[in-house]
């Protein structure tokens, strides 16, 4: 291994730095008025003991709340769907497979923001606006999770099947018994990078709850709030701490799942 040169760590922190300029000049900007060591706190406690943002009932928590179940509806659905539909793929001897994959990989070119009015239309038609699930179900009809999981699951060696096989475990016993431990870095590197989109998305909420404020995410609130704000500096500073503890907990699995099988 190529020992680090003093050169490569200037260029790896002025690298960070650039990269984290804006979070730190948002948290200095929403901070900047706070004195004392535990001041910083107080901006945060403003803003989450009001009540009523908007002059809609609507609080901060209630944001917070609506994005977690946003992100973390889309992360989990797509995550669990997207790995059975890529074990079917590659375990079972499906009649044209292939062409069901392509399918499925067709939804990649097709996001939620070229197809609102159609995906609207239908939502509505199925009762789903104004809801959670209405939020996530759509969000979620996409096949990159499928792709990832089927180059994944053919690299795992044929063997493993065969002696599973032989043990007597059936299929569905070979995927809780040996494949999902061995799939663990890529669901927790899949999971990281869809609660992050499901977390950030803003169009298709929006769209979808026509008539329900009380659904509103902590992106739409930043943008009722207005950016210049002091109380939206401090919303926007708490939006990007949920998805940036996640990345931070799963860059291991990110490297090891989704490194390995991207390479």
């Amino acid at each position: 291994m190529t020992k680090a040169k003093p050169l490569d760590h200037l260029i790896l922190i002025l690298g960070s730095l650039f990269m984290l300029g804006p979070a730190i000049f948002l948290a200095a900007s929403a901070l900047q008025n706070t004195q004392g060591f535990g001041g910083w706190a107080q901006p945060f406690v403003a803003l989450f003991q009001q009540g009523d943002l908007f002059g809609n009932g609507v609080s901060a928590l209630q944001l917070l709340k609506n994005s977690f179940v946003l992100a973390l509806g889309v992360a989990g659905l797509k995550t669990a769907l997207s790995m059975l539909a890529a074990f079917a793929l590659v375990y079972f001897r499906l009649r044209h497979a292939t062409l069901v994959f392509g399918v499925i990989l067709l939804s990649m070119f097709f996001p939620v923001e070229t197809r609102v009015l159609p995906t609207f239309l239908t939502a509505h038609q199925l009762g789903l606006t104004n809801s959670y699930a209405g939020m996530i179900l759509p969000v979620v009809a996409s096949g990159l999770g499928t792709l990832l999981f089927r180059q994944y699951f053919q690299q795992v060696p044929s063997e493993m099947q065969e002696a599973a096989r032989m043990d007597g475990a059936g299929p569905m016993r070979f995927f809780w018994d040996i494949l999902l431990p061995l799939a663990r870095p890529m669901i927790l590197g899949l999971f990281a990078i869809l609660f992050v989109m499901g977390w950030n998305q803003y169009v298709w909420p929006l769209v979808i709850n026509v008539s329900s404020e009380a659904h509103y995410t902590i992106v739409r609130g930043i943008e009722r709030m207005g950016r210049g704000s002091s109380d939206g500096m401090v919303l926007a500073l708490v939006a990007i701490l949920p998805p940036g503890l996640v990345m931070l907990l799963a860059q291991r699995g990110i490297a090891r799942g989704l490194g390995h099988t991207l390479h």
